[in-house]
C-alpha cells in the first residue's frame, strides 16, 4: 500500500467525518494512543516515547486540545511515517 493510498483508507475510518478540535468539519483528529495502534503494523518499535521525541525534535507538531492532550491529523500521521521510514526508526533491526 503507498503512502497516499494509506492515507486515505486510514482516514475513512468511521468517525473519521467527525468535527475537529476547532468545531469544524473535515477529518478527524486522533489521539496519540490512536496514531500509535496505526503506525505499529508498519514499525512495530515505535513507542510513544519516540512519537514525543520526534515532537520535541520539531519534526511533527500536532495540535493540542484545551487540557494539553495532542491531536494528529491525517498530514501528520503520514509526517511521522516519512521520519519514521526515513531514519529506520521503530523498525526492525537485524544484526
Amino acid at each position: 500500500m503507498s503512502s497516499a493510498a494509506g492515507a486515505s483508507e486510514a482516514w475513512d475510518a468511521p468517525g473519521a467525518g467527525r468535527p475537529t478540535q476547532s468545531g469544524g468539519s473535515g477529518p478527524a483528529l486522533i489521539s496519540i494512543g490512536e496514531v500509535l495502534a496505526r503506525l505499529r503494523e508498519e514499525f512495530p518499535d515505535v513507542t510513544i516515547s519516540k512519537l514525543r521525541f520526534l515532537e520535541a525534535e520539531g519534526l511533527v507538531e500536532p495540535r493540542r486540545t484545551p487540557a494539553g492532550y495532542r491531536k494528529y491529523g491525517p498530514a501528520d500521521v503520514e509526517r511521522l511515517r516519512y521520519v519514521l521510514a526515513r531514519n529506520g526508526i521503530g523498525s526492525f533491526r537485524y544484526a
